[in-house]
């Protein structure tokens, strides 16, 4: 019954369920593919939450489970990890500085802080792999969990209360793939020595590529994100592929979009509709020179901009949005006219998203596509709406359009709900 099926995934996100029969522990293992949650829709919003903690409380005695993240406050998750740790499951879990959480006290206390012993939470100083900077990335690795062995989950969750309840996240899950697993073991390994190093990349299969930061001197002509959209043709996708007038397809998702580096992506971006992609964009925060470049008409008109922030409490912050990450291609790209690849992690489109200990993971797999076109869409449609700052045609009649223009060509900060305030992630 579906009633039955709602209180044991709130039982089991609150920590509440920690045992399962033993066939069912043998036949479990994590959803594969990608997870997305829906805010404020009752345990929809705990979908990602779910898949993690299911795997820490399937994970065998005498396995590994490695977690890389930037914020942790949820007791009930780090619990589960005691209970493993309890258990015989060797529990690492690096952590950002910026703030001591008590479900991190909790792992203090429990597994200690020396990240060479089996078990520990540590916090990096400042970044794990990158200097005076942040842990950002978002990687949950475990050896054998359930029926499932050389399991990776990754993309933009946090392991926050906020991360469910006031942000869209997503996860993308890899059971059973030994060359996933060691491509973020490999990068868990160099984030647990707490050193500053370069730009890091592998290539984990033909057309999966994981890129870790920081990536120094970055800018317009040295960036991996323009890198990808230097690939991109807008005309020439073959059938399958792109639009129906075989159009490439460009879908943006960001959480953060800001700042130096956040205007080139957006002037990239703004070019790639010009010459014909079919562009649509999301955003939870953009930067003023972004909106500005947004809302500069092209000879094609103006591209579909949605915002997903909403200031649902009226206190002028955004309090519910997007935290994805997600960069979305399907047409002409690079030699071939027919790719669908998919672009996610922990990386923001502002310079602080190359700087930090950040992850992008770029596949070029049909079925992860249509799993995160489908998203888009469904949050375009149903959690999303048009920027107000942009004067589309077909909301404004001419007469008023050259006005419209001129009072939104450089929007200001305070004419929309602004970052901050009590539900806000600043990553």
């Amino acid at each position: 019954m579906k009633w039955v099926r709602r209180l044991l995934l709130v039982l089991l996100v609150l920590g509440m369920v920690t045992t399962v029969a033993p066939a069912n522990a043998a036949k479990w293992q994590p959803k594969p593919g990608a997870t997305f949650n829906v805010p404020r829709a009752g345990d929809k919003q705990y979908r990602i939450h779910e898949q993690i903690v299911g795997a820490i409380n399937h994970a065998r005695k005498g396995t590994y489970i490695k977690i890389a993240v930037f914020s942790f406050d949820r007791k009930n998750i780090a619990q589960a990890l005691v209970r493993a740790h309890k258990r015989g499951v060797r529990v690492q879990v690096l952590l950002n500085n910026h703030q001591v959480t008590p479900a991190q006290k909790l792992l203090h206390r429990a597994l200690g802080k020396n990240r060479w012993k089996k078990s520990f939470a540590y916090e990096c100083s400042n970044g794990c792999r990158s200097h005076g900077e942040n842990l950002h990335t978002k990687m949950y690795l475990f050896t054998h969990t359930g029926s499932a062995r050389d399991v990776v989950m990754t993309g933009s969750a946090n392991l926050t209360k906020n991360s469910a309840v006031n942000q869209y996240n997503d996860i993308y899950i890899r059971n059973n793939s030994p060359a996933f697993y060691r491509g973020f073991n490999e990068l868990f390994g160099q984030m647990r020595k707490d050193k500053s190093q370069g730009y890091w990349s592998t290539k984990i299969a033909k057309g999966i590529l994981l890129q870790a930061t920081p990536y120094r001197n970055f800018g317009p002509k040295h960036d991996p994100i323009i890198t990808m959209l230097n690939q991109v043709k807008c005309k020439g996708a073959i059938k399958g592929y792109g639009t129906r007038d075989h159009r490439t397809i460009v879908r943006v998702v960001m959480h953060a979009w800001n700042e130096y580096r956040g205007l080139y992506l957006a002037q990239k971006i703004r070019s790639l509709f010009a010459q014909g992609c079919d562009v649509k964009l999301m955003y939870g925060f953009a930067g003023e020179s972004v909106r500005n470049t947004f809302a500069t008409k092209t000879p094609r008109g103006y591209i579909p901009v949605h915002t997903t922030g909403y200031d649902t409490n009226e206190d002028e912050f955004i309090d519910l949005y997007t935290h994805q990450k997600e960069l979305l291609i399907s047409g002409n790209y690079g030699k071939k006219r027919g790719t669908k690849m998919v672009v996610t992690g922990s990386s923001n489109w502002n310079p602080e998203g190359l700087k930090g200990d950040e992850e992008i993971l770029s596949m070029k797999l049909d079925g992860a596509y249509k799993q995160y076109a489908n998203n888009f869409q469904f949050m375009w449609a149903n959690k999303s709406h048009l920027v107000k700052y942009i004067p589309y045609p077909s909301t404004t009649d001419k007469s008023a359009l050259a006005s419209l223009q001129r009072l939104f060509a450089t929007v200001q900060e305070e004419s929309i709900p602004k970052r901050g305030g009590p539900a806000w992630e600043n990553d």
